[in-house]
């Protein structure tokens, strides 16, 4: 091909030109369409904003779990009451139901978790102080140490239901 050669740009048709300039236009009226829909109109900016209803307390989201467990936990008491489970038994069972409980309130599987694990967990301050008390009667040997098998079972049941019903 020599140097002195020169083409002439291609030439597109008219009609290209044509299609550009209709696809702009196009895009120009949608967004004015979409703004003019979108806006507020004066009568609803000048209205006073819709006031929240009024409520005297607070929804409480995990009610249905709440007596759920709390179900469960008069079970729980009922097999203490009739023999079924010992102290110990019973220090571990409500420890399971109270982890359960702490499960599906904080969306992860606490019954896995060891007792420092549940120390870093964010809100379960109530849940850890009651697991480090079931430690003890459900590892300790009764045989040896009855005084400390006295009177437990009962504080544990109820600190067990005032953590489900409070926390």
């Amino acid at each position: 091909m020599p140097v002195d050669e020169i083409y002439p740009p291609v030439d597109y048709p008219w009609w290209w030109a044509a299609i550009g300039v209709a696809l702009i236009l196009l895009v120009v009226v949608w967004v004015v369409i979409v703004l003019r829909r979108t806006r507020a109109s004066a009568e609803e900016k000048s209205a006073a904003p819709p006031s929240a209803p009024f409520q005297s307390h607070r929804i409480d989201s995990y009610a249905a779990l709440r007596a759920t467990y709390d179900k469960r936990l008069d079970e729980v008491e009922r097999r203490f009451r009739a023999g079924e489970l010992d102290e110990r038994a019973l220090h571990l069972t409500l420890s399971t139901e109270v982890r359960g409980f702490a499960s599906q309130r904080l969306g992860i599987d606490a019954s896995i978790l060891t007792l420092s694990e549940i120390e870093r967990l964010n809100g379960a301050g109530r849940l850890t102080q009651l697991i480090s008390r079931y430690y003890r009667p459900a590892f300790a040997e009764y045989d040896v140490d009855p005084v400390d098998a006295a009177g437990t079972s009962a504080q544990s049941i109820s600190r067990a239901r005032e953590v489900v019903r409070s926390w």
